[in-house]
């Protein structure tokens, strides 16, 4: 099946099984993806009172420089977060607006974890008391000025930029790995018992769409003739509760709907994840000229809490801190050692990512006129790494990616 594969590989390395699974992906052409007419070959309308959880200027200079070995630090228990291997960028920013449209808690934890008064991220850098929201699709509310800050998926950037719509920079990857799920209900217990079946394969054109099909493929089933493939609306806590309903017989979903599957007796036919940097942190360039310490000042802040929350032997304390200091309130499937697995690995571990697999990852969403066919000439000037380089070199960590975002050069490993 790897017959004919484009190389994304460095010379002299073979290729990684992450790199042939997203190869495999990029295999399936436009009319594989599409369809005949772009059109499913059933439909169901859900109300759309979910959300869709789907889910960057070129440095330029010299070669980055050596930097030591970061020292562990520990608070509030075992934890992978490093002392500073030098100076640490800091800012002055308070009362100001983080968008972050992801509702799931683990992704989001590291936005207050930074906060919480015991480990203090943010306040070591001078960032205090910021509001998280909630925006469905960031671009209006950054267009508006409302946010310092805000995540934003690659795709949804690059083609705002792209179109003159938004004149902003990428300052760092937060999301740096793609969940590939696949449920069903009981009585589906593999490929075989889901021939005929009703598939949800998420709103059309959109990338879920192609990840349900391209499990279908690693699954052996052909989702034109094996499967009804079935287009969906609303957000994907809707397409759980219709397969729970029994209006389709499996979905593609996320980490939190697997348990919702086990416990009505189905479970998850597909698991696994792609090396895909498909969201990160973007400021507007006025926001980076008005402030031009807080890029690096958030980088480092942001890179110790997450690499905290990524910390297994942190849970406990991240439960705690949660609940107590910022009165959230868990779902059971936060507490559940796979889902949580699942999620620490969608985590960039250094805001750091290589830009071969975002070339790979714009490659699998041009078929959907997401983002323009030439994207990939372009989107290195979508990004200001400066301020991640700085907080990286601050930590003791490598630079990554590179100063020379066109190398493809992956320096540290992201999970």
């Amino acid at each position: 099946m790897e017959t004919g594969l484009k190389d994304l590989t460095r010379q002299g390395e073979r290729m990684s099984e992450q790199e042939s699974k997203l190869e495999r992906l990029n295999m399936m052409s436009r009319r594989q993806f599409l369809g005949a007419g772009g059109l499913a070959l059933g439909a169901v309308a859900l109300g759309a009172c979910g959300t869709d959880d789907a889910v960057t200027t070129t440095t330029a200079g010299a070669a980055a420089p050596e930097t030591t070995a970061a020292a562990t630090a520990t608070t509030a228990g075992a934890t992978e977060t490093t002392a500073a291997a030098s100076g640490i960028p800091t800012t002055t920013a308070s009362g100001f607006t983080v968008g972050y449209n992801n509702p799931n808690r683990m992704l989001r934890a590291p936005l207050y974890i930074g906060q919480s008064q015991e480990l203090g991220f943010f306040e070591e850098v001078g960032i205090t008391g910021f509001e998280i929201n909630d925006a469905d699709d960031p671009v209006p509310p950054t267009l508006a000025g409302e946010y310092k800050v805000v995540l934003f998926d690659s795709d949804v950037l690059f083609d705002a930029i792209y179109k003159d719509v938004l004149d902003a920079k990428m300052i760092s990857i937060n999301l740096g790995a793609q969940p590939l799920i696949l449920i069903a209900n009981e009585g589906i217990n593999g490929a075989e018992d889901l021939r005929g079946k009703r598939v949800g394969g998420g709103r059309a054109g959109q990338v879920n769409e192609a990840i349900c099909k391209f499990m279908l493929q690693e699954l052996g089933l052909d989702w034109q003739n094996d499967v009804i493939f079935t287009e969906m609306t609303g957000g994907s806590n809707d397409w759980v509760q219709a397969m729970l309903t029994g209006q389709i017989d499996a979905t593609v979903a996320f980490s939190r709907h697997i348990p919702l599957a086990v416990e009505a007796g189905g479970g998850a036919l597909y698991q696994d994840f792609l090396n895909a940097p498909q969201g990160g942190f973007v400021m507007t360039s006025e926001e980076l000229a008005a402030d031009p310490d807080f890029a690096a000042a958030w980088n480092y802040a942001y890179i110790n809490a997450q690499r905290w929350v990524k910390t297994r032997d942190n849970f406990d304390d991240l439960v705690r801190i949660l609940s107590e200091e910022f009165q959230i309130d868990l779902p059971e499937a936060f507490f559940d050692p796979e889902v949580a697995e699942i999620d620490r690995k969608l985590l960039s571990q250094d805001l750091g990512f290589d830009p071969a697999e975002m070339d790979a990852w714009m490659d699998f969403v041009i078929p959907f006129g997401n983002v323009p066919p030439d994207i990939n000439d372009n989107w290195r000037d979508y990004f200001d790494v400066s301020g991640l380089h700085v907080a990286q070199a601050a930590l003791g960590l490598d630079i990554n990616p590179s100063a020379d975002l066109s190398s493809g050069q992956e320096l540290i490993e992201n999970f």
